[in-house]
């Protein structure tokens, strides 16, 4: 047996991000907000609204811009949507 056509590769290590949201979710169940930055809470609360996208950069992005999660929650909305990966939908 050298290794030929016949023989299984073995599987590709599973990427750091998967189950990240599920992961965030655990953390924030186990300990509440505290345990979390406030990115993280923003990242949460995007799962929602961008369901199919990864948030952390959008949330990084946001706190970047706006300082605070209370910044972001302030912001008028234009300004919200000045952020990549933020439009129409995750302003209403």
């Amino acid at each position: 047996m050298d290794g030929g056509p016949a023989a299984k590769k073995a599987p590709a290590p599973e990427a750091h991000y998967h189950g990240h949201r599920d992961r965030l979710r655990e953390r924030y169940r186990e300990h509440g907000d505290a345990a979390l930055a406030d990115y993280e809470i923003l990242e949460m609360l995007l799962f929602r609204l961008i369901p199919r996208k990864d948030t952390k950069p959008i949330a990084k992005a946001l706190i970047s811009r706006f300082g605070t999660l209370a910044g972001v929650f302030g912001a008028p909305i234009a300004l919200l949507q000045e952020v990549n990966g933020i439009g129409t939908s995750a302003t209403r």
